[in-house]
């Protein structure tokens, strides 16, 4: 609170401030004026049973709706239509708040992969909308507190406040709050507050407007010829059918003004220059001894950059010389971006694969967090084909050293406890021998004295892949029943997860079933745990079959407007990747055309299987050859050693 009290110049308006938390709440938290009101997750934090991930989370959190308190409750949007300016803002300062407690946690590099990335994804699909839309509905409402409104408007914050300088978007957004306090206020309002800062050389209205009034995003494409580098931009898409397909109208025709920033190999110095939406093209010129130039730096603008191979060789050699070279924030934009664009078809996919092999030097959260998650991906998408095993061996190959590095022992370090649980998470679910072994060992012990439980920080990996491999009827009602008795919500959650590993059908069908009952699943857990079932393979054809022969009972149950009922499609269908699943789904939609606040994330979940189809189509051969040439490359190098 003196934080912010200090960054917006404005005193708390109240003479108190309660923070409740509440054993059953369908949001993660509403920010009521002095009265903010929390799931138990999001709010109670205890040093013997939380994780680093409970810890930041309720950080997040917290920041987040104390953050509200002026941005929201203060001033307040107009109309709904301006939700982003809230949300997003109040998501972008939760940063800030939460690196003035804990600088040490590298708050501002974890923007990047806990906001920006996840919303890049959606944004490059035609189910995406602008971040200011006109709202004619409740359902509409409900349906736009989602990742578009929150993370890029947060994006939108970060790439304006690196556009215009921290100190002069401070004093505009003072500016903002005393004009309008107790008021309402809308985009245009604090836009106008931004531009009367002294000395800004561009129009942030005009700039700004091309990114808040037009979904989506752009790539920019990079072509060096001598020692310059034209640049041009167009609208990226995940899925290149996606081009001809018939686009919604858009003030700009899907041209941005986009704020370049760039380093090269011979200036480590931030250059910047903006690229018009109305210019054809942006060039830069390098004098002839630079090897390569890195556009958007720290990833603060939200655009992907697409190089010339050449260019992209480059990049690879250099990061694998020495990753030090790229700040931590741009080794996680190379690595999302490559691999992106090469899922998009707009990027060969031997040039991804082999700028993740330098993984196995990597040591560092931020970067391995992407690399974990486009290794999972990359599981997801051939899993259920003959590249499965040769892709194994790759994946393990790449996180064997750092496993070996944060073994199950845990640390005092936030940052290597957040490591620790996404590279023992990723190479479990890729069958790493040794690390299965030990996650059986402790889930054994643990399940031997129950009271003497793995440290919060391995537990997920402890719980979830110990029954796993563990299997059993018995070790199952075991846990069920510790899982009834648990009264820490968190811990709860970690147990209602390891519950779902398991691989025997009947056992999830009856979970499944028994989930209904309030006394067994809470409410606002609902959803979630049937998410997590979906996730196992052998679960996720039980919960598709289940939500589409229960569909009435849920919306009875929990209405149409529940965005969470509606968000259950596509992260049940995420995986699916062939034409049966796809029409499967549509018959589905077709039986029962009112989807409430799911409308949109129906078309997402028909976009998403659209796209699993076309990459298998497009990119399976490529992707298998580049596999097998790296196996039997491998085995070459083993056998020389």
């Amino acid at each position: 609170m003196a934080y912010y009290i200090n960054y917006f110049n404005v005193s708390y308006a109240l003479p108190k401030l309660d923070l409740v938390a509440i054993p059953d709440f369908v949001s993660g938290a509403m920010e009521n004026w002095g009265l903010v009101t929390f799931r138990e997750t999001a709010l109670l934090y205890d040093e013997s049973t939380s994780s680093s991930v409970n810890k930041q989370r309720v950080a997040i959190v917290v920041a987040h709706e104390l953050a509200h308190q002026w941005f929201g409750n203060l001033v307040t949007m107009n109309w709904w239509n301006d939700l982003w300016l809230n949300e997003g803002f109040a998501s972008f300062l939760e940063y800030k708040g939460v690196k003035q407690m804990h600088p040490e946690w590298d708050m501002d590099n974890q923007f990047v992969i806990e906001e920006l990335h996840p919303v890049l994804t959606i944004d490059a699909t035609l189910a995406s909308h602008p971040i200011v839309k006109s709202i004619e509905s409740p359902a509409e409402i409900t349906e736009y507190f989602d990742t578009i409104t929150y993370s890029k408007g947060a994006a939108l914050v970060r790439m304006l406040e690196n556009l215009v300088g921290e100190e002069k978007l401070r004093n505009a957004t003072t500016r903002y709050l005393v004009r309008h306090i107790y008021r309402t206020a809308t985009t245009e309002d604090y836009l106008t507050a931004v531009e009367e800062e002294e000395g800004l050389d561009f129009d942030v209205k005009q700039i700004m407007q091309t990114w808040t009034e037009q979904m989506g995003l752009p790539v920019v494409e990079v072509e060096k010829s001598g020692s310059t580098y034209k640049l041009t931009q167009k609208r990226f898409l995940a899925n290149e059918d996606d081009y001809a397909a018939e686009a919604e109208a858009s003030s700009f025709n899907y041209r941005w003004s986009i704020p370049i920033t760039y380093t090269s190999s011979i200036n480590s110095e931030v250059q910047s220059l903006i690229f018009n939406h109305n210019d054809n093209e942006a060039t830069i010129t390098l004098p002839e001894e630079a090897s390569w130039i890195k556009i958007n730096t720290n990833q603060v603008g939200y655009y992907r950059v697409n190089y010339g191979s050449e260019q992209w060789a480059e990049l690879i050699s250099a990061l694998k010389n020495s990753r030090e070279t790229f700040s931590t924030a741009d080794r996680a934009h190379l690595l999302n971006d490559a691999n992106t664009l090469a899922a998009a078809g707009q990027l060969n996919y031997s040039v991804a694969l082999d700028l993740i092999s330098y993984l196995e030097s990597e040591q560092d959260y931020v970067p391995w967090s992407v690399g974990t998650s486009a290794l999972a991906t990359l599981r997801n998408r051939v899993y259920y084909t003959d590249l499965y095993t040769n892709y194994t061996t790759y994946a393990r190959k790449l996180l064997t050293p750092i496993v070996e590095k944060v073994t199950f022992t845990v640390a005092a370090d936030h940052l290597e406890n957040r490591l620790r649980i996404k590279v023992l998470n990723s190479a479990c679910s890729l069958g790493h021998e040794s690390s299965l072994q030990q996650a059986v060992t402790l889930f054994n012990q643990w399940l031997a004295s129950p009271e003497t439980r793995p440290n919060p920080d391995i537990r997920d990996v402890v719980y979830y892949y110990g029954l796993q491999q563990v299997n059993t009827e018995a070790a199952w009602g075991q846990v069920w029943k510790l899982y009834l008795d648990e009264s820490d919500a968190q811990e709860k959650l970690k147990l209602m997860n390891c519950l779902t590993a398991v691989q025997v059908p009947w056992l999830l069908q009856r979970y499944i079933n028994w989930a209904w009952d309030e006394s067994n699943v809470r409410r606002q857990d609902y959803f979630t745990l049937l998410g997590y079932i979906s996730t196992n393979p052998v679960g996720q054809s039980l919960v598709w079959d289940y939500v589409r022969e229960n569909w009435e009972k849920l919306v009875d149950r929990f209405g149409i407007n529940e965005r969470t009922l509606g968000r259950l499609i596509p992260t049940i269908t995420a995986r699916f990747s062939t034409e049966t699943k796809l029409e499967e789904m549509q018959q589905f939609f077709a039986k029962y055309p009112e989807a409430g606040a799911g409308t949109a994330a129906r078309q997402q979940a028909l976009e998403a299987v659209k796209a699993n189809i076309k990459w298998l189509a497009v990119n399976k051969a490529q992707v298998g050859e580049w596999l097998a040439n790296y196996v039997q490359q491998s085995s070459v190098t083993n056998r020389i050693q």
